[in-house]
C-alpha cells in the first residue's frame, strides 16, 4: 500500500526528510509518558496567522515543564518554512518537542536525554463558514489535569470528553467543560458568550491561552465591543444571547443549543458574524 503521506516533508531532530522516514524511539518520553509540548499553527497562502504568538506559547510551555528548548524563539519560523506545503490555500503546521529518548522507562528525574523535535504540515479546510447553521453542545465535568494552560500532548481528558459524545450518539456535537460550577472551555477550544452586547470569555489563569482567542478579543475591541474575561456559570451560559468556541482549525464555531436548550434565537448571532468576518480579514 502506498503511504499517502510519503511526499510530506518533515523536520526531525535537525534534518529534513520524508515523513514516512521519521523513526521515533519506543523509549521516547513523549511516546511513553506524553512528556512533551506541541503547537498547531494555521497557515493561509503560505503565511502563518499568529505565528509569533504560537512560537512564544511553545517556548512558554517548554519552560513550564522544564524542557530546555534546542532552538531560540527566533529560530522556529525559519526551521518551519521548508516543511510548508506549496500551493495550499490553508494548512496546519504541527510542532512537537518531547523531553527526549532515555533508554529506560522511568518517571523520575534527572533525565539524560536531548529533546526530540518533530515538525510537519497538513492541508485543511475549516468546517465553519458564514452559512454554518451552528452546533449543539453538552455540558460535561472537566476531567482534565489542572495545568490546562500548558499545551501538553497528555490529552486523555480531552479525548474522553469526545469519546463521551460519541458514546451518547452525538459525536458531531461539542462538549463544554464545567469546573467548580463554571463553564471554562471545550476540550480543544476556548469559550465565548454574549449577553446584552457584552462578550464574556474565561480568563487564562488556568485554561489554554488560545492564540485564536487573543485575536478575537483584539477584533472585538477594535469593533468597540466590550469584552469581560470572566467564566460564566452554567445558568449564565444557558441564558446567553450567543455562544461560540474558537480554535485554529474550526476558527469560530457557533453553539446554538446546550443540553437541548436553544441559545438566543437558536441560530448564529450578529456579534459572532461580525467577529467571523473580522477573522476572515486576518487570513488575507
Amino acid at each position: 500500500m502506498t503511504n499517502k503521506n510519503s511526499k510530506t516533508l518533515a523536520f526531525f531532530n535537525g534534518s529534513y526528510m520524508s515523513i514516512d522516514k521519521v523513526a521515533i524511539s519506543p523509549f521516547d518520553r513523549g511516546f511513553l509518558l506524553g512528556d512533551s509540548i506541541y503547537e498547531v499553527v494555521p497557515v493561509y497562502r503560505g503565511k502563518t496567522l499568529g505565528g509569533a504568538q504560537h512560537y512564544q506559547r511553545l517556548m512558554d510551555g517548554l519552560k513550564a515543564i522544564g524542557i530546555q528548548s534546542p532552538y531560540t524563539l527566533s529560530d522556529w519560523a525559519g526551521i518551519c518554512a521548508p516543511v510548508l506545503l506549496a500551493d495550499e490555500e490553508a494548512q496546519l503546521l504541527y510542532l512537537q518537542v518531547t523531553r527526549g529518548n532515555e533508554q529506560v522507562r522511568n518517571h523520575r528525574f534527572p533525565i539524560e536525554a536531548s529533546p526530540t523535535v518533530l515538525i510537519f504540515s497538513i492541508p485543511f479546510t475549516s468546517p465553519i463558514d458564514k452559512d454554518y447553521p451552528g452546533c449543539a453542545a453538552h455540558l460535561q465535568d472537566d476531567l482534565r489535569w489542572q495545568r490546562c494552560n500548558i499545551k501538553s500532548t497528555s490529552l486523555m481528558g480531552n479525548v474522553l470528553a469526545y469519546q463521551q459524545l460519541h458514546s451518547d450518539g452525538v459525536g458531531n456535537d461539542e462538549a463544554l467543560l464545567v469546573r467548580d460550577g463554571f463553564v471554562v472551555e471545550a476540550p480543544s477550544s476556548n469559550l465565548f458568550m454574549v449577553k446584552n452586547g457584552v462578550i464574556f470569555t474565561p480568563g487564562i489563569d488556568n485554561i489554554l491561552p488560545g492564540v485564536t482567542r487573543a485575536l478575537l478579543i483584539d477584533i472585538a475591541l477594535n469593533l468597540a465591543i466590550e469584552v469581560r474575561e470572566q467564566a460564566p456559570s452554567i445558568e449564565m451560559l444557558k441564558r446567553a444571547d450567543e455562544v461560540w468556541v474558537s480554535n485554529s482549525m474550526e476558527e469560530l464555531k457557533p453553539i446554538v443549543s446546550i443540553d437541548g436548550q436553544p441559545i438566543g434565537l437558536g441560530v448564529p448571532g450578529e456579534i459572532w458574524r461580525q467577529l467571523f468576518a473580522g477573522y476572515q480579514q486576518l487570513k488575507r
